[in-house]
């Protein structure tokens, strides 16, 4: 709920800065003119358009796994409710030999839409456990105003996969 709310928070402000932008320009263009105004709109939306920071690509979650290492036999994607309609998903892979399991990856993306909030994978820790693989999912969560971050939160995902057979 608090997510939610704080998503309608950022739409509110983003709603109430547009308004005042579009009064702006107006009240420029009542009294310097058109060509004043078209500056004044093309000033704002370049400095209003730059970008943030960009987001890494999605990487393995190990840290005992070297970048080169060889893909693994198997997979299992796991979803994970993070209210709404927001999924931290895991994807966990893994080489599967004679019963026995070595993880090879975890990899973990939120999918879904919210305003102000930014979930950025830290580390993990994957091992076997009977018939089922034991994840550990470490992700900050930061709680951005109008894109400025204002609060981070470290969230500690953890549960357990089902493995399936390779193929």
């Amino acid at each position: 709920m608090q997510n939610l709310l704080w998503s309608a928070l950022n739409a509110g402000l983003f709603i109430g800065l547009v308004y005042l932008f579009f009064r702006a320009a107006k009240l420029v263009k009542q009294h310097m003119g058109w060509p004043a105004t078209v500056f004044f709109v093309v000033g704002l939306t370049i400095i209003a358009g730059k970008p943030t920071s960009s987001l890494p690509g999605n990487e393995n979650l190990l840290p005992s796994i070297p970048k080169d290492a060889p893909l693994g036999n198997a997979s299992t994607l796991k979803l994970v409710s993070l209210g709404g309609s927001n999924n931290l998903n895991l994807l966990a892979e893994y080489h599967q030999q004679n019963g026995l399991v070595r993880p090879r990856g975890l990899y973990a993306f939120v999918s879904g839409f919210w305003l102000g909030h930014t979930w950025q994978p830290v580390t993990g820790r994957l091992e076997q456990r009977g018939s089922q693989l034991r994840y550990s999912a470490v992700l900050t969560h930061s709680w951005n105003l109008l894109g400025v971050p204002v609060f981070h939160q470290t969230t500690d995902f953890t549960g357990l996969i089902p493995i399936k057979n390779s193929i």
